[in-house]
């Protein structure tokens, strides 16, 4: 599959979160959140194992300030898909991602059959897909994406606190899938 070099736009105005840097400069993780590429395949290339494990997709509702990224009233149901990225037999990674049911029937209809094949796979190999910039956040304890990740990541008995993540949308057809990834400490 040929990965292509994925445009740069602007985030939108209902994005909250700040600017990849200088965040990701005081998170000593800095290459990890500001990296413009496949974190998929960054992944596979530093392991000898890489795996993908489903933890839900489907219709869902998103997440406090998701709604307002898709323009969608606050409470309306989106396709939400939740999986850890694990390298050698360690939980790296909870990648969430989110976009309007009705990209579904549209340019992310892909993404109903994707399974255990990384979000990363589909969005890369179209090159017409566009990116916003990187955000990131060091997440609060009452953020929905810390309480997601400390639940994939009890099932493997590790802490959990004060985790960092990055998020961006890509859009296709004039529809974005916002993509949200919370490093865990072993990256």
């Amino acid at each position: 599959m040929a990965l292509h070099r994925i445009r740069r736009i602007a985030a939108p105005p209902a994005e909250t979160w700040p600017p990849a840097l200088p965040g990701g400069r005081r998170s000593g993780m800095q290459s990890w959140l500001t990296d413009p590429g496949s974190l998929t395949r960054r992944l596979r290339q530093d392991s000898a194992r890489f795996e993908l494990r489903l933890l839900r997709q489907g219709a869902a509702r998103a997440l406090r300030d998701e709604s307002a990224l898709l323009g969608l009233p606050h409470g309306r149901k989106v396709w939400r898909r939740d999986v850890l990225l694990i390298a050698d037999g360690v939980p790296r990674v909870l990648g969430h991602s989110v976009c309007a049911l009705s990209a579904l029937r549209g340019p992310w209809r892909l993404l109903r059959h994707l399974g255990v094949k990384p979000v990363g796979d589909a969005v890369f190999a179209r090159p017409q897909t566009r990116r916003s910039a990187m955000r990131v956040r060091r997440l609060s304890l009452s953020s929905p994406l810390l309480q997601l990740a400390d639940a994939a990541h009890d099932a493997h008995g590790h802490t959990k606190a004060g985790l960092w993540a990055r998020r961006s949308s890509f859009v296709f057809g004039g529809e974005a899938l916002w993509v949200s990834e919370v490093f865990f400490r072993e990256v």
